[in-house]
This record gives C-alpha cells, structure tokens and sequence, in this order.
C-alpha cells in the first residue's frame, strides 16, 4: 500500500470533501478511493458480481422448497424479546 498527500487543495474544496465523506458515512481516504476508481463520478462501490451468473436460476419448485425450508428462520420468538 502507498500513502500520497494532496496538496493545493482549496479551504473549501477541502470542507466540500469532508462533506461528503460525512454525508456518506465514509472516511476521506475511502472517498477518494471512490473518486478515483470511479472518475465518471459513481459515489457508489463497485456491484458484487461473483453470484450474478446463479440469479434467477432456480425454478418455481426450487425457490418454493427454499421459501419453506426457512419459513421457521422468520418468525419471531416473543420469549426472547422479553
């Protein structure tokens, strides 16, 4: 890993930066992270693409034994939220 240092950066380019940086949630250093992998101006991280080629796969019976199989996972035990 480098570390760089920006210099000539204007007192208000500087508060615009730390804004958006906040506004995100984010650290300067993961903005400009963003800014540079994305220069069109995308503030968004790269999409995870490693599981797009299984979208949509499954058939209506698949996905419906899923949807059974973790019916129990969703509902909510009352004791434990006492």
């Amino acid at each position: 890993m480098s570390t760089i240092s920006v210099r000539g950066l204007s007192d208000q380019q500087l508060a615009s930066l730390k804004e958006e940086a906040l506004r995100q949630g984010i650290s300067m250093n993961r903005l400009a992270l963003r800014r540079l992998t994305h220069p069109e101006g995308g503030s968004n991280p790269p999409k995870a693409t490693e599981l797009d080629a299984l979208g949509g796969t499954w058939s209506e019976e698949e996905a419906a034994a899923f949807s059974t199989a973790i019916a129990p996972l969703e509902q909510v035990d009352p004791e434990l939220w006492a």
